[in-house]
């Protein structure tokens, strides 16, 4: 039985609620990953725009370069967030085995 599964099941619920808060859950992920995607295609846009500053005339080399030091970690953060939920989904979808609750 998956982790996810195992967690939700030992709660008191029906069936068809499990069911539901099974998918709830895993959308939920689904938004968070997309957030992550659309954060780091944000963030390299910053980093080429800044980039392509420097071909400026009487540009402020140290302002872009500092834009394009904070537009380089938000693409390395969005990444490293990018695994964490990766390993948090299979986190999840990891089998464990399982004992029900006696039955009053």
């Amino acid at each position: 039985m998956k982790k996810l599964e195992a967690i939700l099941k030992g709660r008191k619920f029906l069936d068809e609620l499990f069911g539901l808060r099974e998918k709830e859950i895993r959308r939920k992920l689904e938004a968070a990953k997309d957030e992550c995607l659309e954060a780091e295609i944000n963030w390299k846009i910053s980093y080429k725009e800044a980039m392509q500053k420097l071909g400026e005339k009487d540009v402020d080399y140290g302002k872009v370069l500092n834009d394009m030091i904070t537009a380089k970690e938000g693409i390395m953060s969005a990444q490293a967030t990018l695994k964490v939920i990766e390993e948090i989904g299979k986190d999840l979808d990891e089998n464990v085995e399982f004992e029900p609750e006696d039955k009053k």
